[in-house]
Order: C-alpha cells, then sequence, then structure tokens
C-alpha cells in the first residue's frame, strides 16, 4: 500500500464503523479515509472520534478515493451500487462486505471491463480486533489489490485467502460464528449457576475457558482433538462431560447451524 492510498468507506453501521475504527490510524491515517452512510449524525460521530473526514455523499467520497469499501447490507447493495458506478473511474477499485453478494454480481453493476473487485467476509469480533476475514478477488483484481485488502482488514485481526465459492459456508461458520460462540458462552454460565455458581463467576469462568482454548488453538494450530484428549483422562470428569455433549448431538446441531446459514447466504445472494 503506498503513502499516499486513500479510502472510501460507504455504509459505517455496525461492521462498517467498527472498521472504520480500526483502520484509521492502524492501517491508514485517519486523515486517508472518507466515509459516508445515509446516517449523518454517525457520520459525525465517527469524523470527530477517529480523525477521517465525511463525505456528504458517494460521488464526493469517490472523487476524493483511490478505492471504495462498500460496508452496507446485501439488501442495501442494488439501491447503492449503481450510485458507485456512475462516479467510479478506472483508476478505482472495489472492496465489498455485503454477506452472499458474489463478485459477479457486484461487477454487472459496471460497464465491461468492471472494475477490480475484492469480496470480504469478516466478522463482528474486529470489534476486539480479533476478526477472521476470508477475502476472494474477482475477475478483474489482481494480487496487489488482494495485498493491499489484506493489510486493510489485517487491522482488524487476521485474514485469509480463498476461492470465492468458499464465500457462502465461510459467512455461516465465521460471519455467523460470533453469535454460535456466543451462545455457547450463555449456556455454560447458565449451567455453572444450574451446578451453583453465583452468576458473575460463572459467566467469567465461562468466558476465559473459551477465550483460552481458542488462542492455545490459535497459538499451536494443533487439531482441536490433540487438546480435546490432552484433557480428558479415563473415567474422569471431562469424558462423562464430553459423554453427555455426544449423547446430545452437538456436533449435529452445530452442522446444521452452518448448513442453514450457508443456505441464507445463498438466498441473500440471490435476492
Amino acid at each position: 500500500m503506498t503513502e499516499n492510498f486513500r479510502l472510501g468507506v460507504i455504509g459505517v453501521g455496525k461492521m462498517g464503523g467498527v472498521i472504520v475504527k480500526n483502520v484509521a490510524g492502524s492501517a491508514l491515517p485517519a486523515n486517508h479515509i472518507w466515509i459516508t452512510d445515509i446516517d449523518s449524525a454517525l457520520v459525525a460521530q465517527l469524523r470527530d472520534e477517529n480523525g477521517v473526514n465525511a463525505s456528504a455523499n458517494i460521488a464526493s467520497l469517490v472523487q476524493n478515493t483511490d478505492a471504495v469499501l462498500c460496508a452496507v447490507p446485501p439488501g442495501a447493495v442494488p439501491h447503492v451500487m449503481p450510485k458507485v458506478a456512475e462516479v467510479l473511474s478506472p483508476q478505482h477499485w472495489l472492496m465489498s462486505i455485503a454477506a452472499g453478494v458474489s463478485t459477479e454480481t457486484l461487477e454487472s453493476y459496471f460497464k465491461e471491463p468492471p472494475p477490480p473487485i475484492v469480496r470480504v467476509m469478516p466478522n463482528i469480533a474486529a470489534a476486539a480486533g480479533a476478526a477472521i476475514s476470508v477475502l476472494t478477488k474477482g475477475s478483474c483484481a489482481q494480487d496487489a489489490h488482494i495485498e493491499i485488502a489484506t493489510q486493510i482488514f489485517n487491522a482488524c485481526g487476521t485474514t485469509l485467502v480463498m476461492e470465492e465459492h468458499h464465500l457462502n459456508a465461510v459467512t455461516g461458520l465465521s460471519g455467523s460464528g460470533p453469535a454460535y460462540v456466543a451462545l455457547f458462552v450463555e449456556a455454560l454460565a447458565d449451567a455453572g449457576v444450574y451446578v451453583g455458581l453465583p452468576r458473575q463467576a460463572a459467566q467469567k469462568l465461562a468466558t476465559h475457558t473459551v477465550l483460552g482454548t481458542a488462542t492455545m488453538l490459535a497459538e499451536t494450530e494443533e487439531h482441536p482433538a490433540v487438546l480435546k484428549n490432552r484433557v480428558t483422562t479415563p473415567g474422569g470428569t471431562t469424558a462423562a462431560g464430553l459423554h453427555a455433549l455426544e449423547l446430545g448431538g452437538v456436533r449435529a446441531v452445530l452442522t446444521e447451524a452452518i448448513l442453514a446459514a450457508t443456505e441464507r447466504a445463498k438466498e441473500l445472494g440471490n435476492a
């Protein structure tokens, strides 16, 4: 990424706003970032808190930038992309985090040849600088575009480059995954309360158990079964608990959850 690179962000709601906060002053100087949104109050707040530039509309944002990140929900893409297509120059390129919306669909809003497009699937853990974001490139994108997008999204956590046909499954697993993990932590804490732990202590124990385990797996890159087996002694407490989880079909339930979310991502892309 050149030192003069300028980024425009369209849509600064939940995910877009988090990305701006992470990137400003980290991957890019704050004054190299322009933002716009239908919520002008939100734009003004992010501008004042993070030192980024506010744009009154998409046209002025594009005029001041080299690349545009479309951070709007999938349902807003048909309303936003024609406006982007009207003003995007041949020198510009595009990133999108709209779940389920393929690079082919995004390219269809532009005259031939379409701009280079990098599609990204981050997750809400970006709010803690701990997201996993998966990147894929459209038909005209080059490795250089992936490299810049990687630097931007590394400011939100870590990144992975994959083929686009995996992106709906990525959405089902890691895009929606924080909700599954939050539910799991809540269930652990509720169970702790059931067996007699104070609520506050149970939630802290559950949260840090998940955090510690995930940190170990990320740092060692071991297969989860290795860690599971290390904790499980013959006839012990962990073996009893795992038996109960298997009887409850925890693996099947998680598979069904990811399958449902993956199918929904496909539906959103076809809407």
